[in-house]
C-alpha cells in the first residue's frame, strides 16, 4: 500500500537511502535536459527555449495522473500523502523572491546543485547564495514571524478539495493543460526565436506526440477507476485501546521516548498550560487531531486526556500503527510520577523496587533529590512446631 513510508513499508534509514537514489536519478534527468546551464534556464524567461516549462509541466502531469491511477485502483492512500500547509501571503512573496533569484542567478536551488555537480562555478555560487540567504532568514525570522503567520495558515489544501472534483477528473484536466501548453510553448519558441534572429530549439515531433498521447490515454483511463469504490473513504468505528501504565510511560520517556508519538487529546489551551513532558498538543486549527492519521506508523501512538480515554477518536482510526492509551490519563501520571512517592508500609523486595523506581522517576521529572535508600524489608519470624518424642 502506497505511500510506502507513511504506511510502514520501511524504516527511516531505508527511506533516506531511497531518497538519495531518487535524488541522484532526478539530478541525472535534469542534467540530461540541459538544466545545468544557466543560459538554457534563463531562455525560458525570454521565450526562446521553453524546455523548463515542458519538462516540469510533463513531470507535474505525470505525477497527477499516476496518483489518480494508483489511488483509483486502491494501491495508494492519497490521505497519507505529506502535503505542506498553505500560507497564501508568505508563499506568494516567497515565490516572487524565488523567481527573482532564478532570473538573476539563472538557477533555482535544485538546478544549482546539478550545475555545481557538472562543474559550473556559477551553480556553486548560487548554492552559496542560497545558504547565506537561508542563514539571514533564520536571523530575521523573529521580525518576520508576524507576517509569516499573518493569515493563520489554511492547513493542507489540495485542488480536489478546493474544486470539489475527484482526483481522476483533476488528473485529466492537468494532462489536457500540459498537452495544450506543450504546443503553445513551441509556437512561442518559434515566434521569439524569429524576433531574436536565432534558430528555435530542435524537437522530435514523433517522440513528443507519443509521449503526450500516452499521457492523455492514461489520464482518460483514470476516469474508469472512478467506478471502483475507494476503500480509504470510510467512517471507521472507534477502536479499543490497550492501556499503558503511567510508570511504564514515564520509564520510556526517561529512556528517550523513542518508538512512540505521545499525544495530549485535551484542548490546545489546556495542553499549553501543562502536560506530560514530550507530549504533542493538538493544533488549535485541528482540534480533532486529523493529522495523526497521516503520521508514519513506525511508532506507537500513545494518547491521553485529563482522565482515562475510553476509545481512540475516529480521526485516528486510520492510523496504521499501534494505538495505546495512558491508563488514568494525565491525572494518573501526575499522581504516579509528579507527586513524591511514600515509602511502602510493608517493605518487601517487590515494594522496595517499585518505590525506588517511582522515586527515581519523580527525581527525573521534577528535579528533586532521589532517596539514597529505602526501608529494609521486614523479616517475619518463622515459627516451627516443637517435635515430640524420639527420632534422630
Amino acid at each position: 500500500m502506497m505511500p510506502f513510508y507513511q504506511t510502514g513499508g520501511f524504516d527511516y534509514p531505508v527511506a533516506m537511502m531511497l531518497a538519495t537514489l531518487l535524488g541522484m536519478g532526478f539530478g541525472f534527468v535534469l542534467e540530461r535536459a540541459g538544466f545545468a546551464r544557466a543560459d538554457v534556464l534563463v531562455a525560458q524567461f525570454h521565450g526562446t527555449d521553453m524546455r523548463v516549462l515542458k519538462v516540469m509541466f510533463t513531470a507535474i502531469a505525470t505525477t497527477a495522473v499516476g496518483i489518480a491511477l494508483l489511488s483509483g485502483v486502491g494501491v495508494m492512500d492519497v490521505s497519507k500523502l505529506v502535503i505542506p500547509g498553505t500560507y497564501l501571503g508568505p508563499q506568494i512573496v516567497g515565490g516572487l523572491l524565488l523567481g527573482a533569484g532564478f532570473v538573476i542567478s539563472g538557477y533555482c536551488p535544485g538546478t544549482a546543485v546539478v550545475a555545481a555537480g557538472s562543474g559550473n562555478l556559477d551553480g556553486l555560487y548560487t548554492i552559496g547564495g542560497v545558504m547565506v540567504g537561508s542563514l539571514l532568514f533564520g536571523f530575521a525570522y523573529p521580525l518576520l514571524d508576524a507576517f509569516y503567520q499573518a493569515d493563520g495558515g489554511l492547513g493542507k489544501i489540495t485542488f480536489p478539495d478546493v474544486l470539489g472534483v475527484p482526483w481522476a477528473v483533476l488528473a485529466l484536466g492537468v494532462a489536457v493543460m500540459a498537452i495544450g501548453t506543450f504546443f503553445l510553448a513551441e509556437k512561442l519558441e518559434k515566434y521569439y526565436a524569429k524576433r531574436a534572429q536565432i534558430d528555435p530549439p530542435s524537437d522530435s515531433p514523433k517522440t513528443r506526440n507519443r509521449t503526450l498521447l500516452s499521457l492523455g490515454a492514461v489520464a482518460a483511463a483514470t476516469l474508469v477507476t472512478m467506478a471502483i469504490p475507494d476503500p480509504h473513504v470510510t467512517n471507521p468505528p472507534s477502536r479499543a485501546l490497550a492501556s499503558l501504565d503511567p510508570i511504564e510511560l514515564a520509564t520510556r520517556i526517561a529512556d528517550g521516548g523513542d518508538g512512540m508519538y505521545l499525544v495530549d487529546l485535551r484542548p490546545a489551551a489546556d495542553c499549553a498550560k501543562g502536560s506530560i513532558p514530550g507530549a504533542m498538543c493538538l493544533p488549535a486549527d485541528d482540534p480533532d487531531g486529523a493529522f495523526l492519521a497521516s503520521l508514519p506508523p513506525t511508532r506507537q501512538l500513545v494518547l491521553f486526556g485529563a482522565k482515562d480515554v475510553a476509545a481512540a477518536p475516529v480521526s485516528v482510526s486510520k492510523y496504521a500503527g499501534a494505538v495505546l492509551k495512558v491508563a488514568g490519563g494525565l491525572e494518573a501520571f501526575q499522581a504516579a510520577v509528579m507527586e513524591e512517592p511514600k515509602p511502602p508500609t510493608e517493605a518487601t523486595p517487590e515494594s522496595i523496587a517499585a518505590f525506588r523506581l517511582r522515586a527515581a522517576l519523580h527525581a527525573h521529572f521534577t528535579g528533586a533529590t532521589a532517596p539514597v535508600s529505602a526501608p529494609a524489608p521486614t523479616i517475619k519470624p518463622v515459627t516451627r512446631a516443637v517435635k515430640k518424642g524420639g527420632g534422630c
